[in-house]
């Protein structure tokens, strides 16, 4: 018995819904180049048209699959902080500012499926900014005056 108001249909076939067009978003030329380059798409299976809540395109890069030499920077980083630990600023600073420069390094000359982890924009910018933070670093921590303030 159903209730009044509801129609009862039967378990095996639920009831068709009306088709209605489907409409792909509009893509901006940087998506464009996402979806054709990163995720592969064809640039004939590209949507066009208004916008559309029911569609959404996720493009990941292929090197989200795995870290590969993001480890490397990330173990310098790990021994500058011990050194923190340690009561070595200067050390620690100039451990942390070399694992910097190192991703940077690797950044600049490794393809993005080796670099993995370290890519994050664009090659220029991932280095000018893992080179710029690795010089602010090393400036200050080879500026700490760490004399006794006691005198």
């Amino acid at each position: 018995m159903t209730p009044p108001g509801t129609t009862a249909y039967p378990m095996s076939e639920p009831p068709e819904q009306p088709k209605r067009p489907a409409r792909q978003p509009d893509l901006h030329p940087d998506e464009q180049r996402e979806l054709t380059v990163h995720a592969q798409v064809p640039p004939e299976d590209l949507p066009d048209g208004p916008p559309d809540a029911d569609v959404s395109i996720e493009p990941r890069p292929p090197i989200v699959s795995g870290l590969r030499l993001w480890w490397v920077p990330m173990v310098g980083l790990c021994i500058g902080l011990l050194f923190i630990a340690g009561d070595h600023m200067w050390r620690a600073g100039g451990t942390i500012a070399g694992s910097l420069w190192l991703a940077a390094g690797l950044r600049a000359v490794l393809p993005e499926e080796s670099a993995g982890g370290l890519v994050v924009r664009q090659r220029w910018l991932d280095v000018t900014l893992l080179l710029l933070l690795g010089g602010l670093v090393a400036l200050s921590a080879f500026t700490l005056d760490l004399r006794d303030l006691r005198s």
